[in-house]
């Protein structure tokens, strides 16, 4: 049952008619595709990619980054060999017509929408496009039968134009429509009719002369910067900038897409793509090696130009020298054979100079045909010859010497018209004839190599499987042996096995597969087989003729997977040479139309490029790290069970263990889900976000986005409450009545406005029972018959429900309604609520077969089964949901993450990515290569978030829980954790304030100490509560080793508290003019670079303002301080500045002091003293329109952050329009101005923010990683500046080596400020001036030119700019 179960999930083909994804699912991360891309037919430009098709194959180039992106069906395209492409730049979609009919239609969105009508069109005539030309609304196909017409709104054919004579097919070349007229170019000259006329009738229209057709169509395109694209053929595609220099775009792959024959050897496959049958097919001999991830081909022509101009053609095999994989022979059908010898041409073997005949002695140069080769355990070189030639056997001798060997079996000598392979196992040596004569031959030399006298010889074409039924093939195709010493014979009935155990010479018995198929029949008895290949485990790879391949374990008894176009990256299904290469662990699978590759691993960064548009190296990245650990639901879909927390997705696959996060890098469509539902009929499972979209993924992973209530203009929330799904539907409940989702078709079906009059009520908890659906309201349970028209009101209506007014939990249960009401549970019966007595409970969850039971207190889970008692699970934990899983349940619980349970061993095991233990992060802070992760905060009271400390170092997270902070605290609350300062002599010892509880001292992972008033000179706001109002805020290290600490609040709390060195407290009240600055609400204390003795302090909301305290040199001294406490302030123009919000103060590389307020950003350039003046400057953004005019920067915006990076660029944090990345520069230092270059926007439309109200920020200097802390969410994002270094002995470039498929940024760190890097060559030629940011910069690998740079060693030359210091490093590059 399991080989059927295999065969069924992944031989069935699933076409998606509607929104398939775009994105990679992660099964792709297992394939790449090895295409020929070197005959570029025709290019299509959109706004900011080139689309490219060469040999049928999709690649593109996005015109401002450069990097080039390779597209196989894993991006949903439907079809493998692409005819036409064109891009339709009013409704911002592309289309793609293949060869074979198929059509898609590439959405704005990023989905294919695949319409497959021509593709089932059973008819004669050739479905090949020719070409595309769009007017309007509508697509006209120039077709090899006529004229196609496509509606680009509705996505679907119209009409079919047979315009040759009598409505004869014609071939259509391509179409054109000037004014009314709509010419056709065929084969037979040019055609024309009236667009207005009925052009489906074939006598409207006639021949015309003189009209010219646009030949640039598809072939060239301007850009909007003016940068003119070309197609140049075998050099890829063409750029050609205003400058005039020129750029060719070519993806490294193979010459052709037809691996005819393959073998590897030593780390290399090399693969060749001739063929022969009756006759030489004359297929140019091309030679193709991938090695170290990169293709080395030489060209028939370049063979030829080496073997004296004569012809090199239809290679059928090659032989790899198994001590020197430079050494290496190559079999043709026609043109001899061929021996290479450092990776050169050596010898072209034919009757000339060797014993090999020709089939047709007079033409030696075409019909000298070798084919199968082999080496035998003595180092010699055996070489089938074809044609009826003297000698079918030749051997080539270590030293050159050829030897002679003709076959007879059963006494009758064997002519070879087309050898399909040669095996040699010990003394036996067995040929396959494939189609005259079809069989095997097989010889026993009976150990002495030459001595004839002992040989045997036996032919088999006809066999006896193990039940005895005859098998005859009529044709063979190849021959292998196992790791068991079994041979394995390819024929057109399937495979013959020979078992070791088996008497060839004397028996014709074989074995047959015995794995039975999903039809009943056994596997691959009557399709034809090709090849077949050994994995590292000993797995079978049979490649056959339609049906893809399949993959079973080594004895043949069992079918491990089945692979074919539909489930993986294969063009083709008919599977031509299969090789393994050991080196890599990878399984080479070539195709009719194309070489692709398989590993178990899945690919690493190196491979990726081949099919994902995400890797562009460290640099630039993204990287989420969220917390796993509160799991609000799970859902098991095959073997990866998915859970939800806190907004965000991971998976765990249940048979290895892996645990993996998933963000919009993966195919989501957003970030902040809001639930997830399983659909058990079709295997799919439910994604809605905050925002309103919604994902509908698969099994496989394949992702299909349903944008329409994201997009849909309205007031009220889109943040889904509860899903019912019944059948084909998901029914939603939404604030303002219930949306139906259609799963199947991943469409929105209807909405139901449930309310009297059609009005909006909002829905909370929504269930089915049978046919009956429920809906719960704020007051009413509404019900209604699903057979009804539901979005007619009157059909819904109200009936009882229990007493009581908190619902909190809604389903269906053994054909019964139950209801959670103010923690009591209810089961409707026979038109009755009967309360069922138990525990208090919080909700209910459904599986299939077991109610669910969720207590308000921490008591596990109660299990309530069909029939039986209440049975309750993990009382020690708190849970929120349950999956079953055979004798397995997964549960999701709120502090442990996803916890399998196995039921009757009451075993348990913990699942959750690493990462931190909260999503919220009120402020971020770096000290060293440490980030602080603090969930506090506070406004105008506490918050009252517990208080965890998350610590991010060498990108592991270390995760300090309440609980055992409480446990540490003699289990006193630990609450609003605000900042930390660390010890700079100590990395492990650090205090963290909060607001409310106190300070504490920590040392590691423990509390040391706890600061409050009865131990310190801190006050409680509230004296008589000190747990709860003692308030300390902002904390920092002075130079001379004093901790302050501000404790805020109010009253008679002194605000300023310093603990020197020595562990002695010191406390005091800033005063201006003697009176008292109270601070409730402060911000961090910056300490002026300029002046250590200057400390900056943002009050934030009450007293808003901005203080400088000069210490005067004595910090434990208050009484001496000079204080300058600001609350209004005059900008540039002269206009008074009255912050309500005060939350960011930093000062930049240049003294420059930068405030954040609720009115955007302020600026102090160290020209303007503070103390006397209130002056401050505005950055002004200008408008570029010619005026000289500018505006505000961020004008009326929430800045809570600011943070300055290596390049001495602001980071600015927004409470609703995410990050910015800002360059100023000022203008005029007497009456200064700033101006700023927005380098960076960065929102949750553009980026995997999880929101666009960014909290904190902090940046890892010496890497230059930015972090942001959002309300949804902690992520990071690697920039290109990190802090200086002082010298150069620390530069080093990475990624080095630069491997042949890396297409991201090569980055120098380890400079110091301003440096300016010049690459060279080996040579000393310059190749590229860079200049730094900060300690960081990039370089894309290309000359002054924009071209890649070759294969070499390149060094930096780096010098500051005042030229007093230098460095080097260097770069290796493989291309």
């Amino acid at each position: 049952m399991a080989t059927k179960r295999y065969f069924l999930i992944i031989c069935v083909m699933l076409f998606a008619l509607v929104g398939t994804s775009l994105q990679a699912n992660n099964e792709a991360k297992h394939w790449a595709t090895h295409f020929a891309y070197n005959s570029v037919q025709q290019i299509a430009l959109d706004d900011h990619s080139v689309y490219a098709v060469a040999n049928g194959k999709l690649f593109s180039i996005n015109q401002l980054s450069e990097k080039v992106t390779l597209y196989n069906n894993f991006y949903g395209m439907h079809g493998t060999d692409i005819a036409q492409i064109a891009y339709d730049s009013l409704r911002n979609q592309k289309l793609l017509i293949y060869t074979n009919g198929k059509i898609d239609v590439w959405l704005s969105e990023g989905q294919m929408r695949y319409v497959p009508d021509l593709y089932n069109k059973q008819m004669t005539e050739s479905k090949m496009c020719n070409n595309i030309t769009i007017h309007d609304s509508t697509a006209y196909l120039s077709m090899d039968f006529g004229i196609l017409t496509f509606d680009l709104n509705k996505h679907e054919i119209v009409d079919t134009y047979y315009i040759g004579d009598q409505a004869q097919a014609i071939k259509v070349l391509d179409v054109m429509i000037q004014g009314d007229m709509l010419y056709a170019q065929t084969e037979a000259g040019t055609m024309a009719a009236n667009i207005h006329d009925n052009v489906v009738d074939y006598r409207y229209w006639h021949p015309v002369t003189g009209i010219t057709f646009d030949t640039k169509k598809g072939r060239e395109y301007v850009a909007n910067n003016g940068d003119v694209w070309k197609v140049a053929g075998t050099r890829g595609v063409e750029r050609k900038q205003a400058t005039g220099a020129l750029t060719y775009y070519l993806p490294d792959g193979p010459l052709v897409n037809t691996p005819y024959a393959m073998t590897a050897q030593g780390g290399r496959v090399f693969v060749v793509a001739g063929g022969r049958w009756v006759n030489q097919n004359s297929t140019p001999g091309d030679l193709m090696i991938w090695h170290n991830r990169q293709w080395h081909n030489t060209t028939s022509n370049q063979l030829r130009a080496a073997n004296g101009n004569k012809p090199v053609l239809d290679f059928t095999s090659v032989a790899v020298d198994p001590n020197d994989p430079t050494h290496y022979f190559i079999a043709s059908y026609g043109t001899g054979l061929f021996e290479f010898r450092g990776d050169q041409l050596y010898k072209n073997y034919k009757p000339s100079n060797s014993i090999i005949s020709a089939a047709a002695p007079d033409a030696p140069d075409r019909y000298t045909r070798t084919d199968a080769l082999a080496w035998d355990a003595d180092g010699c070189l055996w070489v089938c010859v074809a044609g009826g030639v003297d000698t079918s056997l030749v051997c080539i001798l270590p030293d050159g010497t050829q030897r002679g060997l003709n076959l007879y079996p059963n006494g009758d000598k064997l002519s070879l018209s087309t050898p399909g392979g040669l095996l040699i196992d010990g003394p036996m040596k067995w040929v396959v004839s494939c189609r005259v004569d079809a069989g095997i031959a097989i010889l026993h030399d009976g150990g002495t190599k030459w001595d004839i006298s002992d040989d045997q010889s036996v032919w088999r074409k006809e066999w006896l499987d193990q039940d005895g039924q005859l098998v005859a093939p009529d044709h063979y195709y190849g021959i292998a042996q196992a790791p068991n010493g079994s041979i394995w014979i390819a024929t057109s009935s399937g495979p013959i096995i020979i078992d070791k155990d088996m008497d060839i010479m004397t028996s014709n018995r074989c074995r047959r597969l015995r794995v039975q198929a999903a039809d009943g029949n056994y596997l691959l008895q009557k399709e034809r087989v090709n090849c077949f290949a050994w994995d590292d485990q000993d797995r079978l790879w049979i490649g056959s003729q339609s049906g893809g391949v399949y993959v079973l374990d080594g004895e043949g008894h069992e079918l491990l997977a089945c692979y074919t176009s539909d489930n993986s990256t294969m063009p083709s299904n008919t599977v031509i040479s299969l090789v393994w290469n050991q080196e890599e662990g990878r399984m080479y699978i070539g195709t009719a139309t194309g070489l692709v590759s398989y590993t178990e691993d899945v690919v690493d960064a190196g491979w990726q490029d081949s099919y994902d548009n995400n890797n562009s190296g460290s640099m630039y990245r993204w990287r989420a790290h969220q917390a796993f650990t509160y799991v609000d639901n799970v859902v098991k879909i095959g073997n990866k069970v998915y859970g939800l927390s806190a907004g965000g997705l991971f998976v765990v696959d249940s048979q290895t263990g892996m645990v993996s996060n998933m963000t919009k890098l993966d195919g989501l469509s957003a970030s902040g889900i809001n639930q997830i539902a399983k659909n058990e009929t079709l295997n799919r499972m439910l994604i809605t976000y905050q925002d309103g979209e919604i994902d509908i993924m698969d099994e496989d992973g394949q992702i299909y986005p349903i944008m329409d209530l994201y997009l849909k203009q309205m007031n009220g929330s889109k943040v889904v409450n509860d899903i019912c799904i019944f059948r084909d539907k998901a029914y939603l409940a939404m604030n303002w009545g219930i949306l139906v989702v259609n799963m199947r078709k991943a469409e929105i079906q209807d909405t139901y406005y449930i309310g009297p009059e059609s009005s909006e009520v909002p829905v909370h908890h929504i269930c089915n029972v049978g046919s009956l659906l429920y809906a719960m309201t704020d007051t009413a349970l509404y019900c209604a018959s699903i057979h009804d028209n539901l979005v007619d009101y009157a059909f819904w209506h109200t009936v009882d429900k229990p007493q009581g007014s908190s619902v909190t939990g809604m389903r269906e249960f053994c054909s019964m309604l139950f209801m959670v009401v103010d923690g009591k549970l209810w089961r409707l019966q026979q038109g009755h609520w009967n309360h069922i007595s138990m525990r208090q409970l919080r909700g209910l969850h459904r599986t299939a077969n077991y109610l669910w039971l969720l207590p308000v207190k921490p008591d596990g889970i109660g299990r309530m089964p069909k029939t039986g008692s209440l049975q309750w699970f993990v009382e020690d934990m708190v849970c929120h949901c349950i999956a079953e899983d055979g004798e397995y349940y997964w549960i999701g619980t709120q502090d442990n993450g996803l916890v399998q349970y196995h039921q009757t061993k009451h075993s348990r095991l913990t699942y959750y990515p690493e990462g931190p233990c909260s999503n919220f992060a009120y402020k971020l802070r770096f000290a060293g290569d440490r980030l602080y992760m603090l969930p506090g905060g506070r406004w105008a009271d506490r918050y009252k978030r517990k208080g965890d400390v998350m610590i991010y170092q060498d990108n592991m997270w270390r995760n300090i829980r309440n609980i055992d902070l409480r446990r540490m605290n003699q289990y006193h609350q630990v609450l609003d954790l605000m900042n930390v300062a660390q010890d700079p002599l100590d990395d492990n010892h650090y205090f963290v304030t909060s607001y409310g509880t106190g300070l504490y001292e920590m040392y590691e992972d423990s509390i040391i100490h706890t600061y409050l008033p009865d131990n310190s000179l801190l006050g409680s706001a509230v004296p008589e509560s000190p747990l709860l109002f003692t308030r300390t805020d902002g904390i920092t290290y002075d130079h001379l080793g004093n901790l302050w600490v501000l404790n805020v609040g109010g009253g008679q709390t002194k605000n300023i508290q310093i603990l020197t060195p020595e562990g002695k407290w010191y406390a005091y009240q800033v005063r201006q003019h003697g009176k008292a600055i109270e601070m409730h609400t402060s911000g961090d204390i910056l300490i002026d670079q300029r002046n250590p003795n200057h400390k900056w302090i943002p009050l934030l909301r009450y007293n808003t303002g901005l203080i400088l305290l000069d210490d005067n040199g004595t910090p434990t001294n208050g009484n001496d301080d000079q204080v300058t406490y600001r609350t209004e302030f005059v900008d540039q123009n002269g206009n008074y500045l009255l912050p309500n919000e005060i939350h960011a103060v930093v000062q930049d590389k240049n003294n420059v002091i930068w405030i954040g307020t609720d009115d955007g950003i302020l600026a102090i350039p160290p020209t303007i003293d503070f103390a006397k003046s209130n002056r401050c400057v505005r950055v002004i953004i200008p408008r570029n329109d010619g005026t000289q005019l500018g505006d505000y920067l961020l004008d009326n915006e929430q800045i809570y952050d600011i943070q300055i990076d290596g390049a001495n660029r602001l980071w600015v944090a927004t409470a609703n329009s995410g990050v910015y990345l800002l360059t100023p520069t000022m203008e005029d230092v007497v009456h200064p101005n700033y101006y700023v270059e927005t380098e960076c926007h960065f929102t949750t439309d553009n980026s995997i923010l999880p929101s666009n109200e960014v909290l904190s920020i902090a940046i890892q200097r010496s890497t230059g990683e930015v972090f942001f802390a959002t309300g949804g969410g902690l992520v990071s994002y690697m920039s290109d500046a990190s802090e200086p270094e002082a010298n150069y002995s620390s530069i080093y470039a990475y990624p080095n080596p630069v491997r042949p498929d890396y297409e991201g940024y090569i980055t120098f760190t380890g400079l110091m400020d301003d440096t300016q890097l010049r690459i060279v060559d080996a040579g000393g030629s310059l190749v590229r001036v860079i200049q730094s940011n900060g300690g960081t910069a990039t370089w894309d690998g290309c000359n002054t030119q924009g071209q890649r740079v070759g294969t070499g060693v390149y060094t930096a030359l780096c010098n500051t700019i005042d030229g007093k210091a230098h460095g080097t490093t260097k770069v290796l590059i493989i291309n």
